[in-house]
Order: structure tokens, then C-alpha cells, then sequence
């Protein structure tokens, strides 16, 4: 969701010299806000949840802070991809891919 409205704000504001080839109605600028705003909007509530025991990752190395770093920072590209592609509603693919793919990654299924 953070990632989400940060792109249409900061997309609207400075992306209008941007336009993707392939989607002209979403832009680069947009995009990168996506990811940038997906990825620390993840990473705070992965940090709460895990540091007040909400969540317990299985011990792995990939697991570490930097494997967390990124794995987080690939769900967020994914979503940000699947967002550019107009297949279905957003609203559904988004949350969709970031939740299996956040399952597949950290082993949680």
C-alpha cells in the first residue's frame, strides 16, 4: 500500500517526463517511488513484528539482516513489476505476488 501511493503522488508530481514505453500512463519516477516506499514500509513492519516476537523468521543465513535487506528489496521490484502490468486489477495482483513471494522467500510455507 506504501508503495502503491507513493507512486501515483510522486509519479503525478515528477513523472510526467518519464513515461515507461510500454505502459505511457505510469512512469519511471513513479516505479522507483514504488520500490523505494514498498521496500522501507516492509522493512519497518518486518522489524517490528520480529522484534516484539510477533514473528519468528526460521534460522537460516539468508535470514540475516542483509538476506532480509534483500529479499525484501526483491518482493518490492516484483510488486512494483506486476503494478506496471495490466493483466488484472493491481489492487489484487500486487498484494497477491508480495505475499507468495514474501512466503516462497523467507520459508514460511
Amino acid at each position: 500500500a506504501a508503495g502503491d501511493g507513493l507512486a501515483d503522488i510522486v509519479g503525478r508530481k515528477y513523472g510526467k517526463n518519464s513515461p515507461w514505453p510500454f505502459m505511457p500512463s505510469k512512469s519511471v519516477v513513479g516505479t522507483a517511488a514504488f520500490v523505494i516506499g514498498g521496500f522501507l514500509a516492509s522493512g519497518a513492519m518486518l522489524w517490528w513484528f520480529v522484534s516484539s516476537g510477533c514473528v519468528v523468521l526460521p534460522d537460516s543465513d539468508s535470514n540475516s539482516v542483509m538476506g532480509c535487506i534483500i529479499k525484501l528489496l526483491i518482493v518490492s521490484i516484483a510488486a512494483a513489476a506486476i503494478e506496471l502490468v495490466p493483466i488484472a486489477d493491481d489492487n489484487i495482483t500486487v498484494p497477491a505476488t508480495s505475499a507468495v513471494l514474501t512466503a516462497l522467500l523467507f520459508g514460511c510455507v
